[in-house]
Formats: C-alpha cells, sequence, structure tokens
C-alpha cells in the first residue's frame, strides 16, 4: 500500500473485539484491532511529518514506528512461528533511520510483512504450537504482539500530535 493508498483508507475507530473463548480466536481479533489502531495514527500526516523526529532529541518517528513493527511482524510472527532466516531489514536504525523517499517502500514492506504474518498464523494447528524459529507458543507471541502494537500505538499517538501542532483524534 502506499502512501496516498493509506491516506484514502477509512480509518474511523474500529469496534472492539467480541470477548471470543477460544484463546487463539480472541487474541487473533485484539491483534487485528491493534494493528488497525496503530495505522489510524498515520492518517493526516505528511510524508515529512512521518519522518520527523517530532519530540526531540528522541530519534523517533511515526515512520520508524511502522519500520520497528515491520520488524516485530518478521521477528515474532513470520520467522518465529514459521521458521527460516531471520532478517532485520532495518537494523538498529529502524525507530529513526526513516527517510521521505522511503516512505511508499516502507509502508508496502509493512503490509507485506502483515500478510505475510497473517499467512503464517493461520497455518498453525494450535495456540501450543511452539514456533519453528524461537520456539514459542502461538498464543504468547499474538500477546506479545497485542503488547508491542499497544506500546507503540501510544508513541505514535503523541508523535501525531506533535506533528500536527494540535490534538486531532
Amino acid at each position: 500500500m502506499t502512501y496516498e493508498a493509506l491516506q484514502r483508507t477509512d480509518f474511523s475507530a474500529g469496534e472492539q473485539p467480541e470477548h471470543l473463548t477460544d484463546q487463539r480466536a480472541n487474541l487473533a481479533a485484539w491483534l487485528r484491532y491493534q494493528r488497525h489502531e496503530f495505522l489510524r495514527k498515520l492518517r493526516d500526516l505528511s510524508r515529512e511529518q512521518l519522518v520527523a523526529w517530532s519530540i526531540p532529541p528522541m530519534e523517533l518517528s511515526v515512520l520508524g514506528l511502522v519500520r520497528h513493527m515491520t520488524q516485530m511482524e518478521h521477528g515474532y510472527v513470520i520467522w518465529g512461528i514459521g521458521g527460516g532466516v531471520l532478517t532485520e531489514p532495518y537494523g538498529e536504525t529502524d525507530f529513526a533511520g526513516a527517510t521521505v523517499e522511503q516512505v511508499d517502500s516502507d509502508l508496502t514492506r509493512y503490509f507485506e510483512a502483515v500478510e505475510q504474518a497473517d499467512a503464517t498464523i493461520a497455518a498453525v494447528a494450535s495456540g501450543d504450537t511452539p514456533g519453528a524459529g524461537h520456539g514459542r507458543p502461538l498464543n504468547a507471541v499474538l500477546l506479545k504482539m497485542v503488547h508491542e502494537y499497544t506500546l507503540h500505538a501510544g508513541q505514535a499517538h503523541m508523535l501525531r500530535f506533535a506533528s500536527l501542532g494540535k490534538m486531532k483524534r
């Protein structure tokens, strides 16, 4: 998904998931919800605002958070559960290394990682199944990812307000 497509997306406030008795289904529903809430923080921001370090001297940008979550999707889900080769495309510069010219490629990489992570999750038989990469069970990984999105959506929320110069929900 490109920057322009993202800005055209309706990110109205999503409804929190219904409580499900199946733990895996419940965690997967919360992960989808938290991903949605995370992406809502990107709306209305220019490319320049996406990469700005909005609260100097912190080397943290909204796009940096997107890059970080791309690495989390890979490390915890794609590689962690599915196995294969562990990669960190941004290394230690995930939070701060973004440029305006990278907005589209970083967004594309993020959405591809989410799609691949969802396919990895769907391919696992049980929430208790240990990951082929790190050995953690799927349900624990889903809980970790919900935590990651919740934490970083809050950071993106504050960076968004700083970039816009006003509170805009």
